[in-house]
């Protein structure tokens, strides 16, 4: 009598967005069996009508996620959708995730995501590539919508490609925006869609043109890079008339919608190749204001700015062609909404007897011998922002 063949049971890990929902009914029209962990509060509803067994957890409670999981029989786990940066501050951790977190000297995705693909491999459970069951939406290289870019907009695109990559290295963020040689917007903690969305306020004569990459030797199990009909609505908005990804290695949802919005508003959508190399680790820092004063060196070093934040081991914000005012401006709004979730959570682990150290600081640093003019420190300390010398 012939063995029956074991059933596949895939593990998702369901963030915010659509993401996790189009993996899921791939996987089930490929006859895989599904097991949802949705992440409370970012997991859009009605995913449970598309798994075999479905349950919720807060992000963080990673030992009882994994224990459910192995419990379903998932070998197999892709991570998918969008979790907000802001739960590296708020979430309430479990031990599981402090020890993880403990090792880390830098605290962005691919260290973070790369500290959870390792456990999990120890927990015997491997994690999958991200476009697993996606290949249908990773774009060839090519013109996919809208009008063929001018000589000016293409010498743009691959000036701003090679910046973005370098930004992407540097685990600052995966997109910029140029405008007439200049950088106008770096994503950096708030994700594209602000970058984006900052990037209006440049204006001028000269097309706007979005970059969207993976750093070199990217892992592809996590933070792959996605471009869908809302990222292009945020780029009509903001005056963007050109979008260029990375060719295989970008998530393009909404395929027939951007499409659409491309040619009715003129934004050129390509996906271009890029060299893949192998990654180039950055220099560890013994702390943040070491951290910061590196960012800062290496976005002078590109030519994009003078200045970087950081908290916690997260670049929050760079400068940017706009000056160090957009920079502390932003870091300020980001870390403000922030700054009173921070607070209660360590009161919390406090009074519930959890080990916890008080908010990280928020840290400015600048590089090339540059100072920031008293009107742009007062606005700093305003922002809750301490600035730290170059060579302490």
């Amino acid at each position: 009598m012939a063995q029956e063949t074991p059933e596949r049971t895939l593990g998702v890990i369901a963030g915010a967005g659509d993401y996790p929902r189009m993996v899921m009914e791939s996987a089930r029209r490929a006859g895989v069996r599904v097991v949802c962990i949705a992440l409370r509060g970012l997991a859009e509803k009605g995913l449970d009508s598309l798994a075999d067994a479905y349950a919720e957890f807060r992000v963080g409670e990673l030992e009882k996620g994994t224990r459910y999981a192995k419990a379903h029989g998932v070998t197999e786990l892709m991570l998918c959708g969008q979790v907000k940066p802001s739960c590296i501050y708020t979430m309430w951790p479990d031990a599981a995730v402090r020890r993880l977190l403990a090792g880390l000297d830098r605290r962005n995705a691919h260290t973070m995501f790369g500290a959870l693909c390792n456990y999990f491999a120890e927990q015997g459970i491997t994690v999958l590539p991200s476009t697993t069951f996606m290949e249908d939406h990773l774009p060839a290289a090519g013109l996919l919508a809208g009008p063929e870019p001018s000589p000016q907009q293409q010498a743009e695109a691959a000036d701003g490609m090679r910046l973005a990559r370098e930004i992407a290295r540097l685990d600052i963020g995966q997109s910029i925006v140029v405008q007439g040689g200049r950088v106008v917007c770096v994503e950096a903690f708030k994700g594209t869609n602000e970058c984006i969305e900052s990037s209006a306020a440049a204006g001028g004569d000269c097309p706007t043109t979005l970059c969207k990459v993976t750093k070199p030797g990217h892992d592809m199990r996590f933070d792959v890079p996605c471009i869908g009909a809302a990222t292009i609505r945020r780029c009509v908005a903001a005056g963007v008339r050109q979008v260029v990804m990375e060719a295989g290695r970008t998530i393009l949802f909404d395929r027939e919608e951007v499409l659409r919005l491309c040619n009715e508003s003129g934004i050129s959508l390509r996906a271009v190749e890029l060299p893949q190399g192998e990654p180039q680790p950055l220099r560890r820092v013994q702390d943040d204001a070491e951290h910061a004063r590196l960012m800062a060196r290496e976005v002078a070093r590109l030519g994009i700015g003078r200045c970087a934040v950081v908290c916690d081991g997260v670049v929050i914000a760079v400068e940017d062609a706009e000056g160090p005012e957009k920079c502390i401006r932003r870091a300020g709004e980001y870390m403000g909404r922030l700054r009173l979730a921070r607070m209660l959570n360590w009161l919390l682990r406090l009074f519930t007897g959890a080990a916890a150290a008080p908010p990280a600081p928020i840290l400015l640093a600048t590089a090339g011998g540059f100072s920031l003019p008293p009107a742009q420190l007062r606005a700093a300390s305003k922002a809750g922002i301490r600035v730290v010398r170059e060579n302490p």
